[in-house]
């Protein structure tokens, strides 16, 4: 397998299906399924984007299987309920279809994202990636998983959570960075600053929401920042 294809790939799939898709788009595939036209806009968008990121004239034909499986998945997903878990088993079929045709095709020269690995230090590529995962693809995870586990499920925690999309952003950054640079104590004065946010003890269903939400955020963090770490040797 090229690492180098596979993580164009997954970029491109991470601002197509998250960053180029806004949530009024998502509606609508889901209300008109296959009759909606955004479904198909979307297909496209993902095929051209991929073939964009790995822009070499004879991988038209895998851009059109990325479409094609995309559209196929996005279609499917329409006629399910939404849950963390369709969210999960649709991730994974996507990804397993990019690592397969990561398996499939050779390069025959080098990817654009090379041209901005030049850290002797750091993988530019990988980090960006990772960056663009604990954003908004994080956030709706977090959100699926409070909502799946009913935690902080009150009308006191409605108000907070678009101001909490935008705080957990930038401390899952921070924690990042933290992290690859090796100042893990750094993560603590994070943890401790975000602590200084108090509720009335009455206030359970806040309380359970901000921490549980506190928690994943920072795991995702520092799991996406060890990633970057450990995998900089293959790239």
């Amino acid at each position: 397998m090229n690492s180098w294809l596979l993580l164009s790939l997954l970029t491109a799939h991470i601002v197509g299906d998250f960053y180029l898709q806004s949530d009024k788009y998502c509606k609508r595939k889901e209300l008109l399924k296959i009759r909606s036209p955004f479904l198909y806009i979307h297909t496209v968008i993902v095929g051209l984007l991929s073939w964009a990121f790995v822009p070499f004239a004879d991988f038209w034909i895998f851009a059109l299987i990325i479409g094609g499986t995309h559209l196929l998945i996005d279609t499917m997903k329409t006629y399910m309920r939404r849950g963390l878990w369709f969210f999960l088993t649709d991730q994974f079929a996507h990804i397993l279809i990019l690592c397969f045709i990561s398996y499939q095709y050779i390069p025959t020269s080098r990817l654009p994202i090379q041209s901005i690995d030049f850290l002797n230090t750091l993988s530019i590529p990988l980090f960006v990636f990772a960056i663009l995962c604990c954003l908004k693809p994080t956030n709706i995870l977090i959100k699926l998983i409070l909502d799946k586990y009913k935690i902080g499920d009150a009308e006191s925690c409605q108000s907070i959570k678009n101001a909490g999309a935008l705080i957990g952003n930038l401390e899952r950054i921070l924690t990042m960075v933290f992290v690859l640079i090796g100042q893990y104590e750094a993560v603590g004065f994070i943890v401790a600053a975000k602590s200084l946010l108090r509720f009335k003890e009455t206030d359970t269903a806040k309380t359970e929401y901000v921490l549980a939400g506190t928690l994943l955020s920072f795991g995702i963090a520092t799991v996406l920042g060890l990633m970057v770490k450990q995998l900089f040797p293959i790239f």
